[in-house]
């Protein structure tokens, strides 16, 4: 990590980031049954960690330290490019917190992002996942930053993981799934461990999806591993898609018109 001097720490036993491993899946249950999982893995990475981790690890790099197999790209992320992306968090984070309290206190503490990197100079993400620690080492919200494809548009949602709070749907992502919805939360103090559940509904439960992984230490080694399991996850996420699209064209699921996201 980063010392109060600036200087990046090269001791890495020190760093905090790390790879989950482990299974994404989705079941709709609504108009038509149609389920699927599929093994994947994702980066954690402490984001104060970032010039770090590409100093210590051997095929990451950040755009301070040039190319390499995989690369955390600045502008693949919310936020200007002119300020660091934790920044960029903080600031979502506080703006969504604003609107949702009548006097809220300013969040504060180290941001986490779970999400994809750019690997072989490709990037897609569906969606981001951002934890902030406070000082009592507690995880104290999650702010999910969603993509769609093939609009590539942005929204944000904030969990504050003390209450879970239903969330209405305000974004168009997947065309088989209705605007008019009501997100469910289930999100797991992040550990060794992560497991993350979101339902939707309408008078019944349509659509759910959840990721269940488990930590290892982000090194040379077990960056290698990841890759030489699965060399892209920008490519089988892309596949997995539009593989999935298809087969629910052919079980004449309805599909839903693109809309503007909602404020």
């Amino acid at each position: 990590m980063s010392t109060a001097t600036g200087e990046v720490n090269n001791n890495i036993d020190e760093l905090e980031s790390g790879i989950f491993t482990g299974v994404v899946f989705h079941q709709r249950s609504q108009p038509k049954l149609h389920k699927f999982s599929y093994k994947i893995y994702l980066f954690w990475l402490k984001l104060s960690e970032i010039d770090s981790l590409a100093a210590n690890v051997k095929g990451f790099s950040s755009e301070k330290s040039g190319f390499s197999l995989v690369n955390f790209k600045r502008q693949d992320y919310l936020g200007e490019t002119t300020e660091s992306l934790e920044a960029s968090v903080l600031n979502k984070m506080n703006e969504l917190n604003s609107a949702n309290a009548s006097e809220p206190a300013r969040l504060t503490g180290d941001v986490f992002m779970l999400g994809q990197v750019r690997t072989f100079g490709l990037y897609f993400s569906p969606v981001n996942f951002y934890y902030l620690r406070n000082a009592s080492g507690n995880f104290t919200h999650m702010l999910a930053e969603v993509s769609n494809t093939p609009w590539n548009q942005r929204h944000h949602y904030l969990v504050d993981l003390s209450c879970q709070n239903n969330t209405q749907k305000a974004f168009h992502v997947s065309p088989f799934n209705p605007m008019d919805m009501t997100y469910k939360w289930q999100v797991a103090q992040p550990t060794n461990k992560l497991n993350l559940h979101l339902s939707c509904y309408k008078e019944t439960k349509h659509f759910e999806a959840a990721i269940d992984m488990t930590k290892q230490s982000l090194t040379s080694t077990s960056l290698r591993h990841s890759l030489l399991s699965i060399p892209s996850m920008t490519i089988k996420t892309m596949a997995g898609i539009y593989w999935q699209a298809i087969k629910l064209f052919f079980k004449r699921v309805p599909i839903y018109a693109h809309s503007k996201p909602q404020e």
